[in-house]
């Protein structure tokens, strides 16, 4: 995909090519047909006015007009509409892959500072509203002022006193409509945090579904809900009234600006100043300059109206591209898989204002089995998150030191990830290593569709597919948040078994609240009282 930063600068607006330039005179070229057909309906009633015209000539000149109209018109089809949709459709599809990539290189901290509604609404209506507002300020407002020069050169050619009639109708057209359009930009802006507030919403009732009806909270979840679209729903009926007055006010200005138009061009062909013919093609001229005008304003509205989600997805990608703070952590030392020294926090806050998890030392050595004990939400799923980088750095005080592959360990993790298809998709590309899955026992999952609904695979079943996934990747470090959560006895034998059997080879971390590893480990720490220790 075509990276979307130019000078430094995500997400331009203007990106001038030689294939937007193309597209830009595709979009005039009906307008410029169309007036060259007024300007040949203009010469024909002149020349039947006159009586110079042959039977034989007439019917040419109206063949010739037919063929330019026709022309016109299908221009407009293809080179006006269908070409830039087509542009525009492809502009939104990248700019929201570019979103996705962005939000997947994103340093956990700049990721956790907003919801998912946030997230939804960048790679989704930000992204979307980008590439069209590109195309559109690229190709549609370039071909409209092209068409513009073009009307104002042939009305020119018609009788130079047009041009200032013309002109004046360019200035009081935009005067009118250029208060509607940015009062819809500025109500569609302050919309946006109630439209996070209301998509965040949608996503926890999607995802909590299940919850809601096992915990008999229908009630609470529909309160909620509505507290949120009501909201979102004030805001929208306000923008889409400025919406439809910019929309249609262009519609109500166009007749009383033709009709000024007409005057003018009739009170000169009555001081003989202009054929009838200039004065028809005149009238037909004006009438084309307001589709374009009517455009730019359109699209000078959108651009108003959208510039917060200029603002969003440029902030987007600023946070894509922070440092994620574990650079400076990079250990060189051949014996050091990790080491940690200090206090860690669960909050930015520090004291009393803050939470504090836990204050100690930690070591890890290439090769070695290491427990960690502790009871729940003494942080040691934290720990493994700041040895896989997965965390912020600065939530730790003190020292550490990461040799670089840890950052790019197998980790076990809730909640397990699913995605419905087979277990060769669920494995998200690595390929099922033999004799894991044989610890394991995966029973008919190799075989079974698998979804993503709660009730398509028991806890025991997505724990065996988390520890398929993560034990069958290649990396020398592999992360296990509880391994023997949800599993038979048998099983869990088998898996201790096999950890065991990694030492030497391969660098295990695990988190247990059981001793069925302790015989195998080379080291044991344990987080009590807020502090954590080796205590074998």
């Amino acid at each position: 995909m075509q990276s979307r930063t130019s000078g430094g600068k995500a997400y331009p607006l203007f990106r001038p090519s030689a294939r937007n330039l193309a597209l830009a005179l595709g979009v005039a070229s009906g307008t410029v047909l169309s007036a060259g057909a007024a300007y040949q309906l203009g010469a024909i009633v002149d020349g039947l006015a006159s009586g110079e015209l042959a039977p034989g000539e007439i019917a040419a000149r109206l063949a010739a007009f037919l063929v330019v109209s026709l022309a016109a018109a299908l221009a407009k089809f293809s080179l006006n509409d269908w070409l830039p949709l087509k542009a525009n459709l492809r502009a939104e599809v990248d700019a929201s892959d570019e979103a996705i990539d962005q939000l997947l290189a994103m340093p956990q901290r700049a990721f956790e500072r907003h919801d998912a509604g946030h997230y939804l609404n960048v790679v989704n209506a930000a992204a979307f509203g980008y590439g069209s507002m590109s195309v559109y300020l690229n190709v549609n407002v370039v071909g409209c002022a092209i068409a513009v020069v073009a009307l104002l050169g042939c009305a020119a050619a018609v009788d130079v006193l047009l041009v200032p009639v013309f002109l004046l109708g360019l200035v009081v057209y935009f005067a009118v409509n250029w208060g509607p359009m940015h009062s819809a930009g500025r109500l569609l802006m302050e919309m946006m945090p109630a439209r996070e507030a209301w998509q965040e919403e949608v996503r926890r009732l999607v995802e909590e579904k299940r919850v809601a009806n096992a915990g008999g909270a229908e009630g609470f979840y529909e309160h909620r809900f509505e507290k949120s679209t009501n909201a979102y729903r004030a805001f929208l009926r306000r923008h889409r009234l400025a919406d439809a007055t910019q929309t249609t006010l262009p519609a109500a200005v166009s007749p009383a600006l033709q009709v000024a138009a007409l005057a003018v061009c009739v009170a000169l062909w009555m001081s003989g100043g202009m054929t009838l013919g200039a004065v028809v093609a005149a009238w037909q001229l004006f009438s084309l300059l307001q589709s374009p005008m009517a455009d730019i304003c359109s699209l000078v509205s959108f651009y108003v109206a959208y510039r917060p989600n200029l603002a969003l997805l440029r902030d987007h990608a600023g946070e894509a591209a922070e440092p994620s703070g574990f650079e400076a952590l990079m250990a060189g030392e051949k014996d050091l898989a990790a080491r940690v020294d200090g206090t860690l926090w669960a909050t930015p806050a520090r004291g009393e204002d803050g939470k504090r998890l836990w204050a100690g030392e930690f070591e890890v050595r290439p090769g070695e089995l290491v427990v960690i004990k502790g009871a729940n939400g003494s942080g040691k799923s934290r720990l493994l998150d700041l040895l896989r980088g997965l965390s912020d750095p600065s939530d730790l005080d003190g020292d550490a030191a990461l040799e670089p592959g840890m950052l790019d360990a197998a980790y076990l993790t809730y909640p397990v990830p699913v995605v419905p298809g087979t277990l060769e998709d669920n494995l998200l590309g690595a390929a099922a290593d033999p004799e894991v899955a044989r610890v394991l026992d995966l029973g008919d999952l190799p075989e079974r569709a698998i979804t993503d609904q709660p009730l398509n695979l028991s806890l025991g079943e997505r724990q065996k597919l988390g520890l398929l996934r993560a034990l069958s990747r290649p990396e020398p470090a592999a992360l296990l948040d509880e391994p023997l959560a949800n599993l038979d006895a048998a099983t869990s034998a088998r898996l201790c078994d096999y950890l065991a059997g990694l030492r030497g080879r391969r660098t295990v971390v695990a988190i247990m609240h059981s001793g069925d590893l302790d015989a195998a480990a080379d080291r044991i720490y344990e987080i009590r009282d807020a502090r954590l220790a080796r205590v074998c």
